[in-house]
């Protein structure tokens, strides 16, 4: 932290911990090492004024992998319509069979020690409507 976040390995550092709380729970002084961690994270996905070594900079946005990068920009789009987040969702149930087993690419390694999640046979909004849809005072 005492370097800032200009560096690729000083960027990633803040990653290097599942935030479990663990730190802050053992810490003599209670430094609140998540949160800590947290706005180090925000510093690198959002760029901007930092002091680096003595010297005030502008740190640009952390570019990430071209592919997440494509597949945020996608969510972003099909979140932002609701139409094409319904179409979507009842294609997926609709093709469910279709889906593979393990991922292709780069994808591969990550699907070599993990099940691909199942892809429900309707979806939420069509089970939400069937089941708790219309009734008044369901919490």
């Amino acid at each position: 932290q005492l370097r800032g976040t200009g560096s690729a390995i000083d960027a990633s550092l803040p990653y290097a911990s599942s935030l479990c709380g663990a730190c802050y729970e053992v810490c003599p002084v209670a430094i609140d090492i998540p949160e800590v961690l947290v706005r180090l994270r925000e510093r690198v996905a959002e760029g901007g004024p930092a002091v680096r070594q003595g010297n005030r900079v502008l740190l640009r946005p952390a570019k990430g992998h071209a592919a997440e990068r494509a597949a945020m920009r996608a969510a972003r789009w099909t979140f932002g319509r609701p139409g094409a987040l319904r179409a979507g969702q009842r294609l997926a149930s609709r093709t469910r069979r279709l889906h593979p087993r393990t991922l292709p690419g780069p994808g591969r390694a990550w699907s070599g020690a993990r099940d691909l999640p199942a892809v429900p046979a309707e979806p939420f909004r069509d089970w939400w409507q069937r089941t708790r849809g219309g009734q008044e005072g369901t919490r």
